[in-house]
């Protein structure tokens, strides 16, 4: 588990949030935003390639949210957006008009994790693209198997149960060097809006 968020050359965490009428505010571990009733959505730019990866992740995650919907074509609006899709080496999306950034502002989405396994390169081109979309972003190395829904399912309870996303990600996968860890997908988290907490 890696952050980079200054790798991306990104805001400081907390200063953007993409959530309800896209107002500015500084979001703080003593100040959260409070999504209320989220809603999850998952968008498969990928097909019949990615469905069975895509139903294992909604088994594990829709009945945790208020409402669930899938596309394969229009970006849903949402609280938590699941996209499956292929970047490639100078970050634009495979078979996709809309740069990553695009997609993450039309969902107005806070959370959006990038579920299918893309190279470190490829998120980094991606994150250079156009677009204005800002988001706790979570782009996937690796998915290790079951240890993604596992990893994922737990943090979304620890934050209905008040613990921010950052700080629940710290409690499931300490960020120590050179700590490995087993029970989680190996992944990039860029904590853009920072702390946001579920009820």
């Amino acid at each position: 588990m890696q952050w980079f968020k200054r790798l991306f050359g990104l805001p400081s965490a907390g200063s953007l949030s993409n959530h309800g009428s896209h107002s500015v505010r500084r979001v703080t571990l003593s100040d959260p935003l409070v999504i209320v009733a989220p809603r999850i959505a998952f968008l498969n730019l990928l097909g019949a390639s990615a469905q069975s990866i895509l139903e294992e992740d909604k088994l594990a995650f829709a009945p945790l949210f208020a409402s669930c919907e899938e596309s394969q074509i229009d970006t849903p609006q949402c609280d938590v957006l699941l996209i499956y899709a292929q970047l490639q080496s100078d970050g634009q999306i495979r078979a996709a008009s809309e740069s990553l950034r695009d997609i993450i502002h039309r969902s107005r989405a806070p959370i959006v994790v990038v579920a299918t396994e893309n190279d470190g390169k490829s998120y980094i081109a991606a994150s250079k693209r156009p677009g204005a979309g800002r988001a706790n972003l979570v782009m996937t190395l690796k998915r290790n198997g079951p240890a993604f829904t596992k990893f994922f399912s737990q943090l979304f309870s620890k934050m209905y149960k008040g613990s921010t996303m950052p700080m629940a990600w710290v409690e499931l996968a300490p960020q120590v060097p050179r700590l490995e860890h087993p029970n989680a997908p190996d992944s990039i988290f860029a904590a853009e809006v920072s702390h946001i907490i579920f009820k």
